[in-house]
């Protein structure tokens, strides 16, 4: 979790997932290891900088130091996650990632632009450079409301409803049963609200609303098989961690289907 405490120098922070990570804090800054991407993914962050958009760690220097780790400003606040977003929370979650592709309609990638490979990456109509992993766990909160994005190494070109569906299906919670009561989440209701709620913050009409829960659906479907990929899942796999990773985003999937009719009422609005 990011804390607003100051930290000693080269203090590690926790991946996503909830275990370690290559990232480290140090003296108000973040780092880690540079990947082939990191140059392009700089070139967005200084063009979001440059446009006024605040929600996105700041490139410090050149960007990599002598080790060979990118250096990103650390941004204050803390992660909700896995907890529920309120009601105006989630909808000012929709209204960042809407500011975010607002601001990078006018990004020119480098002629060289590299972006690291993900099973989502498009070029056709309506594509956006988004963050593609905007899940509640990547979201910066000050006093429960969102600020910023973080962790932006799989950013780079998307289809924009694809993203927004993802998003969506992420901080509005759309999870099983077994993880709602986990995490103690609110009851079906009132997650499918959210949805609702998160594509109002996004200003999404109501054209694109049309097939959006079978978006998220088949969103979801296809990154427990990517995820699946990623792991290399075996028969003979027993790595709690991986197949976890497998089993909600499963489980996520069929709860929307039992819950489409919900859904899609929340979605229309």
């Amino acid at each position: 979790m990011h804390s607003a405490q100051s930290g000693p120098p080269a203090q590690p922070l926790t991946a996503a997932e909830g275990g370690p990570s290559d990232v480290t804090r140090s003296d108000g800054t973040v780092l880690r290891p540079a990947r082939p991407w990191t140059t392009t993914v700089h070139a967005l962050l200084r063009h979001l900088e440059d446009v006024g958009f605040t929600g996105a760690p700041r490139v410090v220097g050149d960007g990599v130091d002598g080790d060979g780790n990118e250096v990103l400003t650390y941004i204050d606040g803390t992660i909700v996650h896995p907890h529920a977003w309120t009601d105006e929370s989630v909808r000012q979650v929709g209204a960042l990632l809407r500011d975010l592709h607002d601001a990078t309609a006018g990004f020119r990638p480098p002629p060289d632009a590299v972006w690291q490979p993900w099973w989502m990456r498009h070029t056709g109509p309506d594509t956006v450079i988004g963050h593609c992993d905007a899940g509640p766990w990547h979201v910066v909160a000050r006093d429960g409301l969102p600020v910023a994005l973080i962790d932006w190494t799989l950013a780079g070109p998307v289809d924009r409803l694809d993203e927004i569906a993802a998003a969506a299906w992420w901080n509005a919670q759309l999870h099983d049963d077994d993880v709602a009561e986990r995490n103690d989440l609110p009851d079906a209701e009132h997650r499918a609200r959210q949805v609702g709620l998160f594509l109002d913050g996004y200003g999404l009409p109501s054209r694109d609303r049309d097939g959006f829960v079978g978006r998220m659906i088949e969103f979801a479907i296809r990154d427990c098989a990517a995820e699946a990929t990623y792991a290399g899942i075996t028969p003979d796999s027993t790595d709690p961690g991986p197949l976890w990773a497998l089993s909600w985003r499963a489980r996520a999937a069929a709860w929307m289907i039992r819950h489409r009719g919900l859904l899609e009422a929340a979605v229309r609005g």
